[in-house]
């Protein structure tokens, strides 16, 4: 419940930054001047996928190290991650602050208020700031493994809040945007160092360093750490792609109809995947130990809260839905009554496999897992692409409820054969009062 209650901050705090800060920056520098900002700072955000993985996987390994009481080998994996992480962002840093130096991002970028010079300081100190966001997933991989989720993720929503709070009032006083830069860009620093102390305070035995990594550390951290990419690319092909393809079949009006549509929907997930990350430590603790019970009562708590938190959302959404689309959007636009059933139903089904996806991910074993999930996603714009001459916008609606369908039946078959449990078992629990379910006693 406290790493429920921390994860929970994160869209909170991502609310309050933009309530806050959004309309700080268009009041002291003005749609165009905020404008040119944001472009430059969507730039170097690509850089985030330098981790490769590696943090999210080392995480996990390092927790169920720790729950058989394997301290050092636990400590091997973290230094090598540090070490590993380190060199690819310093790295990679330099190359991209060379090309910043070198290539006529200006000109390409179409900015016109803010000079060369300060382009170029801007996205270089943004690199900078999202390389030193890196560190953080060696940072959160201590804590977590330790028994310290909680802690490590209020710690997280209280440095991206200072952040953003010391950039906001850098606008209020007037400061150029290469010092807005530079000041986000040293909160981050104070942040980071400050969660290093905190973590050796609670990890003492959780050293930087370079004296206990290995490459074999990282050799056996490859295949799942790679495999953990497949998720944010399939991502990309759901979200981002699935736009591009209804824009190129229907129009940008329909892009505009479907993307509202979906944010709509989208908001239950948010609620699923704070379970989800609260449950992920637990379940490494629990594979570490060898001790599959606590595991499948994990994986049933956790299916049982996202069912009814989806429920919940569609039971909400299914009568104010249209009331809440046509005010959000000032009856400017029409909703399309089939796709937002289809994406309701979409909703139900993406939390029962996404809830349960975690099983394989906890220990380490999602590699065929993530490999489907890229490869449905995949092939989900295709058949879009096939279905929306025919059916209109609820062509992309069945694309997608079609991916979950399908992820549904190999991602729990998978869980269960990992947990030893059975699909029937699970079934009838789902529907047990939730206290009932955290006492049962199911060995039998």
């Amino acid at each position: 419940m406290r790493g429920v209650g921390a994860t929970s901050l994160g869209p909170l705090s991502t609310a309050l930054i933009q309530l806050v800060s959004i309309p700080i920056f268009l009041h002291f520098w003005g749609p165009k001047l905020y404008g040119e900002w944001l472009l430059l700072s969507a730039v170097p955000i690509y850089l985030g996928l330098t981790d490769f993985g590696f943090g999210s996987a080392a995480g996990t390994d390092m927790t169920m190290q720790v729950a058989r009481g394997e301290t050092k080998a636990a400590l091997e994996v973290f230094q090598s991650t540090w070490v590993l992480n380190t060199v690819a962002s310093a790295t990679i840093g330099l190359c991209v602050v060379a090309a910043v130096w070198a290539l006529p991002l200006r000109r390409w970028l179409n900015i016109s208020i803010l000079s060369s010079g300060q382009v170029t300081a801007i996205l270089c100190i943004l690199c900078v700031f999202v390389l030193l966001d890196l560190q953080w997933t060696v940072i959160a991989a201590g804590f977590r493994c330790d028994g310290n989720y909680a802690l490590g993720a209020l710690l997280v929503n209280i440095v991206r809040l200072g952040v953003s709070a010391v950039g906001t009032l850098a606008v209020v006083f007037h400061v150029s945007p290469p010092w807005v830069a530079l000041t986000l860009l040293a909160g981050r620093f104070l942040g980071n160092h400050a969660c290093r102390l905190v973590l050796r305070r609670k990890s003492p035995w959780l050293r930087y360093g370079y004296s206990h990594a290995h490459s074999r550390v990282i050799r056996r951290l490859f295949n799942p750490a790679i495999a953990y990419m497949a998720f944010p690319a399939g991502n990309s092909f759901s979200l981002q792609g699935m736009t591009i393809v209804v824009g190129a079949v229907l129009g940008p009006i329909a892009v505009v109809m479907f993307s509202t549509t979906r944010t709509l929907t989208r908001f239950a997930y948010q609620m699923v995947d704070t379970i989800t990350n609260s449950v992920w430590p637990e379940l490494s603790a629990a594979f570490g130990a060898g001790d599959r019970l606590l595991a499948k009562k994990l994986h049933r708590c956790a299916c049982q809260a996202s069912l009814g938190l989806s429920l919940a959302a569609i039971l909400i959404l299914m009568p104010f839905g249209n009331g809440i689309y046509d005010q959000w959007t000032h009856h400017k636009l029409l909703m399309d009554h089939r796709l937002f059933q289809l994406l309701l139903i979409e909703v139900l089904a993406n939390s029962l496999w996404f809830t349960s996806s975690i099983v394989p991910v906890a220990c380490n074993c999602h590699a065929r897992v993530a490999a489907i999930f890229l490869l449905t996603t995949a092939l989900s714009l295709p058949v879009a692409y096939l279905l929306m001459p025919r059916y209109g916008l609820p062509g992309a609606g069945i694309s997608l409820l079609l991916v979950d369908l399908w992820m549904i039946s190999y991602v729990f078959k998978r869980s269960l054969s990992l947990l030893h449990d059975s699909f029937g078992e699970i079934t009838r629990a789902l529907f047990r009062s939730p206290l009932r379910l955290g006492n049962l006693d199911i060995g039998k």
